[in-house]
């Protein structure tokens, strides 16, 4: 399969499964705020954003395995950029929230976090070894 394919495929699958989780976090936050259904279907809507987090990252791992290896050492690369990222942010806020008080960090913005780290890291890499 040819980069260009690869690359289609995964826009195929993952676009989507950013929307919806855009639109089902948003929505299930909307309907639990003002309290329009109960908990326990608020509980099982909460599903329906954790499904395309998997399916985002179920694309990128088909995009990681459909590509050669130069381009795997990238998108590798940048995921582990986007760890770390997640990683700093998670143990250092953790940790300014333990001995300074700080106020809390929603778990929420980890995800959000690591997609940006792991694209711009992506992009950068790409760039710097001439895949642009």
């Amino acid at each position: 399969m040819t980069p260009e394919q690869a690359t289609c495929r995964y826009f195929k699958a993952f676009v989507p499964a950013i929307c919806v989780y855009a639109v089902g976090t948003v929505g299930i936050t909307w309907l639990g705020s003002r309290s329009l259904v109960p908990s326990a279907v608020l509980y099982m809507l909460a599903l329906v954003p954790v499904v395309a987090i998997f399916l985002a990252f179920w694309a990128h791992w088909r995009f990681a395995t459909e590509v050669d290896e130069f381009l795997r050492l990238i998108q590798i690369k940048g995921t582990l950029f986007g760890i770390a990222c997640v990683m700093i942010v998670a143990s250092g806020w953790g940790t300014l929230e333990t001995l300074a008080d700080a106020p809390n960090l929603p778990v929420f913005w980890l995800l959000p976090i690591f997609w940006v780290a792991q694209s711009a890291a992506t992009a950068i890499i790409s760039k710097r070894e001439g895949v642009f």
